[in-house]
């Protein structure tokens, strides 16, 4: 005898209708999930389910069924099930807790998304691959020694946003080519796609301010003189200067910081009618920067310098943080390999990339964004420690036979002083030792001209 079936009820579809788009079920973006709560729950029968054909009647029952016992419902229906063993294992990651002398397992992804998807407690994201030098700085040990240092500035002098600097350089070269995958006959091998001769690097040098203004750059292009290709990017706020590596080097970066940088920030300081106000200059330790002839100059016109800790340039440099992500993303977009491999078509679309990509890096909304996430401004380091761990088990790195000017105030007068007395010991013992190795010639060539006679 068969079964007698439910009609198909209007009353049952309307409700259906009204509980899938009501505001109390509208968090389960999967239909078939939505439904099958929405049947759990008594607001609807099964059969008005079965009745609306959303879906085949087995992939609702399946549906249904992991609702009930409180698992993922995926577009099939079917519950994904994390059971014994591989739960242990979870939740022993999870937790820290895993046994002594016991093999890594690893879980698929499907179990693993199962798993979060039952916890509200936790949540899946991609690891940032960092090299060792960083992860050694990144912690409040670290770091909060200089924060401290500009926080101490910012209390003593107020700065103005408009007069809080960043200062670095960033990499133009652009990859000529990238990796294809080619579907050929398995017996067959595929054949080769032609690609240009690798750029020469060039290099941006950029400076900007935390109200979201930057300052005139420069780009430091390879070679002897300035090529024609490259004259119309030039403007009253980009300089292109030839260059022979096209590498940031310290007379380069003398000549940017006391013709270019300085005259920019004391112009601006005028413009504003703040002439006696303290400005914040804030710049990486690279060795470039390693002359005290350039900071006393900037020492007298009130512009305090503070050096980032090595590697820690990706935490705490807004340049790092948001405008030279953009500049790398956009140049990566708009430029277009041209077909030829003469170093004229790589200039020309060079320059037509180069024309988009920095005048979206240094808009003033990624400025300030960056500014702001860099925990550089007044009371902001707060959030920025609060993300990173105590301490870190990774050495620092050394920097030997170097003054050490990294994450401190190098314009202050102790500072200024102790690296001239360096700068002037270390002469003397090079001296000394050009002297010495001068005699040992000498004596070499008396004991030569003695045998020969």
């Amino acid at each position: 005898m068969k079964k007698e079936v439910a009609r198909k009820s209007p009353v049952g579809q309307l409700k259906l209708r009204e509980a899938m788009l009501s505001f109390k079920y509208r968090q389960f973006r999967n239909p078939l999930e939505r439904m099958a709560h929405v049947v759990n729950d008594g607001a609807v029968r099964m059969v008005d389910a079965y009745n609306s054909k959303k879906f085949c009647k087995i992939r609702i029952k399946r549906a249904v069924k992991a609702a009930r016992q409180g698992r993922l419902v995926p577009k099939i229906g079917r519950p994904a099930v994390v059971i014994g063993v591989k739960e242990q294992i979870i939740e022993n990651i999870v937790n820290d807790q895993k046994p002594e002398n016991t093999p890594d397992v690893k879980v698929s992804a499907p179990v693993a998304y199962d798993y979060i998807k039952r916890h509200l407690e936790l949540n899946a994201s991609k690891q940032k691959i960092v090299v060792v030098n960083r992860l050694a700085v990144s912690c409040q040990q670290v770091l909060k020694p200089w924060h401290d240092i500009l926080n101490g500035l910012h209390q003593n002098n107020s700065y103005n946003n408009a007069l809080i600097f960043n200062v670095d350089e960033s990499s133009l070269r652009v990859p000529d080519s990238s990796n294809r995958n080619v579907v050929h006959p398995a017996k067959a091998k595929p054949g080769f796609a032609k690609s240009a001769a690798r750029m020469a690097n060039s290099t941006l040098i950029a400076a900007v301010a935390a109200d979201g203004q930057s300052l005139p750059s420069v780009i430091l292009w390879p070679s002897l003189k300035l090529p024609d290709d490259l004259k119309p990017l030039q403007s009253t706020n980009l300089e292109i200067w030839p260059n022979k590596c096209g590498w940031m080097e310290s007379s380069t970066f003398r000549k940017y910081a006391l013709t270019i940088l300085l005259p920019s920030i004391k112009e601006r300081r005028q413009r504003m009618s703040l002439d006696e106000s303290h400005c914040l200059l804030q710049s990486d330790s690279h060795i470039s920067r390693a002359d005290p002839t350039i900071w006393r100059e900037f020492k007298k016109e009130n512009v305090d310098v503070v050096t980032f800790v090595p590697h820690s340039t990706h935490i705490c440099q807004p340049l790092d943080l948001g405008v030279f992500d953009v500049l790398k993303s956009e140049l990566s977009s708009q430029y277009e390999a041209p077909s030829s491999s003469s170093s004229a078509a790589k200039r020309t679309a060079l320059v037509e990339a180069l024309q988009q990509s920095i005048h979206s890096a240094l808009s003033p909304s990624v400025i300030k964004r960056a500014f702001k996430s860099s925990g550089v401004l007044k009371d902001s380091s707060g959030p920025v420690l609060m993300k990173l761990p105590l301490s870190s088990t990774y050495p620092l790195s050394s920097h030997k036979n170097r003054f050490d000017f990294y994450g401190k105030e190098i314009t202050e007068e102790k500072v200024l002083n102790e690296w001239d007395d360096y700068l002037r010991k270390k002469s003397e013992m090079e001296n000394e030792k050009e002297n010495i190795s001068d005699e040992e010639n000498d004596e070499t060539m008396n004991f030569t001209k003695k045998l020969k006679r």
